[in-house]
């Protein structure tokens, strides 16, 4: 019966976070100062390693997509955008609250591995640390701008995601056994993922990051 109960409980409990960790930013945000960039990135972050932990805990596929699923639908919600409006300021910022657990049931149903999820884990890894390290590099220190392309990202921001995707998918695959050597993975999925995020359009590339992400670190295997 507990076998049974183990995967319901841990979307539960998944959905139960993400809902309360939102419902704080909610009660918090009309307190912060005018720019809520810092709180996005936090919060992008935050979901992103709470995601990522229980991506480790399901067993089964069906039941690991339940939360995303859930957050995308959410998500897409006018109401849920218009209770928080300062998370989805632009569209493109709307598009990023949903394309987020969307990219996430993507990356699930393209990549999950029972016996070796380190494809996923490394997507969805690069996807909370290394897209909100591009976006704040970009911001506060971005000086050499792309130019006819990649949609006003800078050099700096695509340095950084390299570097904290790199270092995130070398961690998975030194940690998750059966997968590629740390140093290739990280190399091959940074690359992959800068690529990525600098040439999707805002947003999309909370689906571009963990799917190009995953899909170096399978084919590197």
């Amino acid at each position: 019966m507990l076998a049974r109960l183990h995967d319901p409980l841990v979307a539960l409990l998944s959905i139960g976070l993400v809902a309360l960790l939102v419902f704080l930013v909610g009660r918090i945000e009309p307190r912060l100062p005018r720019s809520r960039f810092s709180l996005r990135k936090i919060l992008h972050a935050v979901i992103g390693a709470v995601t990522l932990f229980f991506t480790t805990r399901f067993d089964s596929l069906g039941w690991a997509l339940v939360p995303p699923a859930l957050f995308t639908v959410l998500n897409l919600s006018p109401r849920m955008r218009s209770s928080m409006p300062k998370l989805a300021e632009t569209p493109a910022e709307a598009r990023g609250l949903w394309m987020f657990p969307l990219g996430v049931c993507l990356v699930y149903a393209l990549f999950w591995n029972v016996a070796q999820r380190g494809a996923v884990l490394a997507g969805i890894a690069a996807l909370a640390f290394a897209d909100p390290a591009a976006a704040v590099a970009g911001t506060k220190l971005g000086q050499r701008r792309f130019v006819r392309w990649a949609y006003g990202r800078t050099l700096e921001g695509s340095l950084a995601f390299f570097v904290v995707a790199g270092a995130a998918c070398a961690a998975v695959a030194a940690l998750v056994p059966g997968g590629p050597p740390p140093l290739r993975a990280g190399v091959g999925c940074g690359v992959a993922g800068a690529v990525a995020e600098a040439i999707s359009p805002r947003g999309f590339d909370n689906i571009a990051i963990p799917l190009a992400v995953a899909a170096a670190y399978r084919w590197l295997i």
